[in-house]
């Protein structure tokens, strides 16, 4: 009885539960997969990046075979090799006891980060990139 009349008066409460609940919902839901897909790019790039840093580290720099097969384990793991950035751009021989530097980029994706504004964020600006960066000494014998 008390229900049915709780009922009656509340007319449109399921209308603010939903304009309260679905916000929210939003925000815990899909707002951490987009950071997550974006984090796993990340990750991603960040093991290939380690294994090219071995890779050139024997070779004295980034060459070629080592180059296609960082584009190559990027485009199995679902990178599309257009886009791919990896500087520097040829091969520059490091004698051993010098520094090679590696940079790997892929471009990030906006649109799973938009929701950034619904909790006062900014998202990123149309055409961010995801950046992997590391050095290594080479191993090259002359």
């Amino acid at each position: 009885m008390l229900l049915k009349r709780f009922c009656k008066e509340q007319k449109g409460h399921v209308l603010l539960q939903a304009m309260l609940i679905i916000p929210m919902l939003y925000l815990a839901l899909f707002l951490p997969f987009g950071f997550s897909v974006a984090q796993h790019k990340r990750s991603v790039l960040n093991d290939v990046l380690d294994m090219a840093l071995q890779k050139a580290a024997v070779e004295g720099g980034i060459t070629a075979p080592v180059r296609q097969e960082i584009i190559e384990t990027l485009r199995v793991r679902g990178f599309n090799p257009d886009v791919v950035t990896i500087e520097p751009g040829g091969y520059i021989q490091k004698l051993r006891g010098e520094t090679i530097s590696i940079t790997i980029s892929v471009p990030g994706s906006i649109d799973s980060l938009n929701g950034v504004k619904a909790i006062g964020g900014t998202p990123p600006p149309a055409g961010w990139r995801i950046t992997a960066s590391g050095s290594i000494m080479s191993e090259k014998i002359p």
